[in-house]
């Protein structure tokens, strides 16, 4: 459904807007949609996926249960963490699901967080955070969870660091942009109708460099400006980034309206474009009357905007440790099962599989996937699944 915020007062300081306006962007892209393609010829793997773990449960008696899950990752002895926006929290859990402990605490001292991005997981299993409102990398023990230290990271003034894609060596891969809302020359805000990332490479002292990875549009929405504040709402079918990091340290970033995804090397001497034709998946009437927001001010704004006629093309892409990316392609109305086309480097498909359209996979390591059910009639939960090929 749509996601209508009221109507904001622009009394606080710039950096506490452009905070709230990266944050959202990190919510955005948990966004989610679905498609079918036209498959390539060719002989393709046999893999299946069979649940093995499921944490969350009321049913099956488990005491943590989520309000949210925004990010899943694993370290290399297989312990899961999993990231919640809303409470802003993050647990720990051995490989047979047994609680660990949190990781940091919501606040403002060494350690805490109030708004972030991640956690990603380093080449030596330390967990990295990025704290949105300070600017700063938080860096935590690999082996207990306990904060070692912090990282202030620059910027260039204007552009925020917003979103922390993952960490390689010698470095993190982020975000920086300008913000959807912009100051003009007179003082009014304007809407940024260039709003795009820069793919960056940050040092270990917080310096960034010039040369990018490359460029991805931001996520679509709908911006209004009344007065003194604004409003956005929610594009139905919005096209958005996906990004991930794969082995070897490579990028792997796109735009959810073609299967063409772009793999880049942490040097730049390797750029090349995964790509694969599909049937793009059409949006029903039904569909966009149900995205209608109930607020009538707000249904006048969406009503005027030109709406998708299709869905887009994938939702989501995770990066097995083969470079394999899989991706979660566009539903048909109704639909209870969701198709992932598995693609080598070559954009050959190699395999597919079939999950609840509720089910989005978020990590993939040692033959496990990781993922989260976003079930609407229950709380969300953090399913474990064996890969078998």
């Amino acid at each position: 459904m749509l996601r209508n915020t009221t109507y904001h007062k622009m009394q606080n300081k710039k950096g506490y807007l452009t905070a709230l306006l990266s944050l959202f962007c990190v919510i955005l892209l948990a966004a989610c949609f679905d498609t079918g393609p036209a498959q390539e010829e060719g002989k393709t793997d046999l893999i299946t996926l069979e649940e093995v773990l499921r944490l969350g449960d009321e049913s099956a008696g488990d005491t943590i249960l989520f309000g949210s899950v925004s990010q899943i990752v694993v370290n290399g002895r297989g312990d899961i963490i999993v990231a919640e926006s809303n409470p802003r929290l993050i647990h720990t859990f051995g490989l047979d699901g047994t609680y660990l402990g949190s990781l940091g605490g919501q606040g403002q001292g060494p350690g805490e967080y109030l708004y972030f991005s991640g956690p990603v997981i380093g080449p030596a299993d330390s967990v990295y955070l990025w704290e949105i409102v300070t600017n700063r990398v938080l860096i935590y023990d690999p082996d207990d969870f306990s904060w070692v230290r912090s990282i202030e990271v620059e910027d260039d003034g204007e552009k925020q660091v917003s979103l922390l894609i993952g960490a390689i060596e010698n470095g993190l891969i982020m975000a920086m942009g300008l913000p959807p809302i912009l100051d003009s020359d007179d003082g009014s805000m304007m809407i940024n109708d260039d709003n795009h990332y820069e793919l960056i490479k940050v040092n270990p002292n917080g310096h960034y460099e010039t040369d990018l990875f490359g460029t991805a549009a931001a996520g679509e929405m709908i911006y209004n400006i009344q007065g003194s504040g604004f409003n956005f709402i929610s594009v139905p079918f919005a096209r958005s980034p996906a990004w991930a990091v794969g082995p070897n340290d490579m990028l792997y970033y796109g735009w959810s309206d073609a299967i063409e995804i772009t793999v880049v090397s942490a040097d730049g001497s390797t750029r090349e474009v995964i790509s694969y034709e599909h049937d793009p998946v059409p949006i029903t009437d039904a569909e966009i009357d149900e995205e209608q927001p109930e607020n009538e001010f707000f249904r006048e704004i969406w009503a005027a905007h030109e709406h998708h006629e299709t869905k887009p093309a994938f939702q989501t892409f995770v990066v097995d440790e083969m470079g394999r990316v899989w991706i979660k392609l566009s539903t048909r109305e109704d639909a209870v099962q969701a198709e992932w086309l598995i693609l080598n480097r070559e954009s050959h498909a190699v395999g597919s599989i079939t999950l609840p359209v509720a089910v989005n996979l978020e990590t993939i390591r040692d033959g496990y996937a990781y993922g989260r059910d976003r079930e609407s009639d229950g709380a969300p939960m953090v399913v474990v699944y064996e890969i078998q090929e």
